[in-house]
């Protein structure tokens, strides 16, 4: 193996041994677009940073809105909101690109085995994100500042609902594809040796072997952190309408599957009760139907359902976040988490 490729195996794995013993925290918002995930997460991010706690708020959605809400430009580099507060909006196309410049030459030596490849077939590869690897590099990402421990807090605005489902099906797909890889490796190694031989390229068994287990390694470091419930704590964001609700059981049930703890469900947008105007009220009764089969459905279980009402102004810059913080956390002295 090359100094460089050796110089990047160890790098992977010294940030996934500083990753377990990092001590921030992941708060993690999600559900249907356009149901106020990013104004929660800004809510609570504010609401932490305002408690003393050092926080960073980021975002993975395909069109991230922190910079809107805070009304402070905010892009891939980390910017300061407030004192204590920084925020970032992960950018995955160049995510990409960053990807191939730090694996690119230990992934085309596996795949030389098979068939001569030189260096720029990398710069063949597209930068545009093909479906899941955008949740793929949003939580290397985000797993690399919590390896850093430069944070008591991180507030994750994921992406749309259909997205986070696959981030959260990573970590079981990569480990079971490492896995089936090594068995299959192991099985025809010595047939795939010879081949590499033909070409005239160096024995890489050992390099292959600890690339693939190494990929499972992170899987299974990935799994962990989520599953976490000293650390990591899911929140649902939806709106009182039937396809919100469907959408957010199905996120329900997959973090329940992943062993994720969700700590609450926040429904916005709830209607008050003093209108005189009839449309309203019919919506009002409307959302109350969803959100007493949401009460009931949930009655037994650990998750806090809080309910958000309709602002009659749109929630921008720090002032109307921190109003919607002290609804979102009333009653509460501290942070919890």
């Amino acid at each position: 193996m090359k100094k460089q490729e050796l110089k990047q195996v160890k790098d992977v794995t010294r940030s996934f041994e500083e990753l377990q013993k990092s001590e921030t925290k992941l708060k993690l918002f999600g559900g249907k677009g356009g149901v106020g995930k990013t104004t929660s997460a800004a809510a609570t991010a504010v609401y932490l940073s305002d408690c003393g706690k050092r926080v960073l708020v980021l975002s993975s959605d395909p069109a991230p809105s922190l910079s809107d809400i805070f009304e402070t430009k905010v892009g891939g580099d980390i910017v300061k909101i407030k004192e204590n507060l920084y925020a970032t909006e992960i950018d995955a196309t160049q995510a990409v690109q960053n990807l191939k410049d730090k694996y690119g030459a230990v992934a085309l030596n596996t795949i030389s085995i098979f068939v001569p490849v030189e260096e720029d077939v990398l710069n063949a590869i597209p930068n545009e994100v093909v479906p899941g690897l955008d949740e793929l590099f949003a939580m290397e990402k985000v797993l690399d500042f919590v390896s850093e421990n430069e944070y008591e807090y991180i507030v994750w605005d994921t992406a749309p609902t259909g997205h986070t489902l696959r981030l959260l099906a990573l970590p079981d797909i990569v480990k079971v594809y490492s896995s089936a890889s090594i068995k299959l490796y192991a099985r025809f190694s010595g047939v795939l040796n010879t081949v590499k031989n033909w070409f005239g390229k160096e024995s890489a068994r050992d390099e292959i072997l600890d690339n693939l287990t190494e990929l499972g390694q992170i899987a299974e470091s990935v799994r962990k952190v989520l599953s976490d419930g000293r650390r990591t704590e899911f929140n649902i964001v939806l709106i009182p309408e039937a396809l919100a609700l469907y959408q957010s059981e199905s996120l329900r049930q997959a973090l329940q599957n992943q062993g994720i703890t969700i700590k609450t469900m926040i429904i916005n947008n709830v209607l008050p009760d003093n209108y005189d105007c009839k449309f309203c009220l019919q919506r009002r009764r409307m959302q109350q139907r969803y959100v007493g089969e949401l009460r009931r459905k949930y009655a037994d279980s650990n998750m806090e359902i809080i309910e958000m009402p309709l602002f009659p102004e749109e929630i921008k810059g720090l002032e109307a976040i921190q109003r919607y913080a002290e609804m979102l956390y009333r009653g509460e002295e501290n942070a919890k988490g």
